[in-house]
């Protein structure tokens, strides 16, 4: 089965695929994957080829990473979506015998009713981070403003909300991996049912180097972010078994 990991660009999506790769996700040769640069020294952990592939679902329908389409109701019956097909199906044939494998790109959050039509059996990865957080980083690197940064975090999150069920998701907090980096692999590990190596648990560590900002869900209101956004990421705080107290963030259900 497929992992798809997801979510809003700058929300944790590169340090997440890391430690699963470490943990024996496959995400295909290592040539293929996008080097690091200095806005992500670790690595992006990208597959060059769903990448690229991806970008151009968005365009044959209309839209790039920072203008989302809408894709038709009846896609699989589209000319659009039968020109890319064969083009997909061929990509994922060289994952065969790969498992656990899966590839992680922002874009997935947008491209998830193409891909589920070719591979109905997966499972999610949701990265979630705070939307201010998230919009200060892409400001950082000139790639949006305000308020267009909030509300494409809103547009992502909602659209793998809207084409996934609970059952084919696991929505993980970036803060967690701060505060209880261990308890939150594992919780990821147990969802995609890949088993957990003591070893790889002692080699990786989640640096606080790449923690540069920090809000709370109050900041946000006195910030005058929209309701929709606050109680669309409210809600996903939720399903990541996560909320803040006394102005610090802590993670239910995981090991203190």
């Amino acid at each position: 089965m497929p992992v798809y990991i997801a979510g809003m660009h700058r929300s944790g999506t590169s340090m997440v695929t890391q430690r699963l790769h470490l943990s024996g996700l496959y995400l295909g040769p290592a040539r293929q994957l996008m080097p690091a640069t200095a806005d992500n020294e670790d690595g992006y952990w990208e597959n060059l080829k769903f990448v690229t592939l991806n970008d151009e679902i968005l365009r044959e329908f209309g839209g790039t990473w920072d203008l989302p389409p809408t894709f038709p109701p009846r896609l699989d019956e589209d000319a659009r979506f039968q020109r890319l097909k064969a083009k997909a199906e061929s990509l994922l044939r060289k994952f065969t015998g790969h498992e656990p494998w899966g590839w992680k790109d922002p874009r997935n959050s947008l491209t998830l009713p193409f891909w589920r039509r070719l591979l109905p059996s997966f499972k999610v990865v949701v990265c979630l981070r705070n939307p201010y957080e998230v919009y200060l980083s892409l400001r950082q690197r000139r790639f949006c403003a305000h308020p267009l940064g909030l509300t494409l975090w809103r547009i992502y999150n909602q659209a793998i909300l809207d084409h996934t069920s609970r059952a084919q998701r696991l929505v993980t907090h970036y803060d967690a991996h701060f505060q209880h980096p261990r308890a939150e692999l594992q919780r990821i590990l147990d969802f995609l049912e890949i088993p957990a190596r003591p070893e790889v648990f002692e080699r990786q560590a989640t640096r606080p180097r790449l923690r540069h900002y920090h809000y709370s869900t109050r900041e946000l209101r006195e910030l005058g972010v929209k309701t929709e956004v606050l109680d669309l990421y409210q809600r996903m705080c939720g399903e990541a078994d996560y909320a803040e107290s006394g102005g610090q963030t802590k993670a239910f259900g995981s090991a203190s």
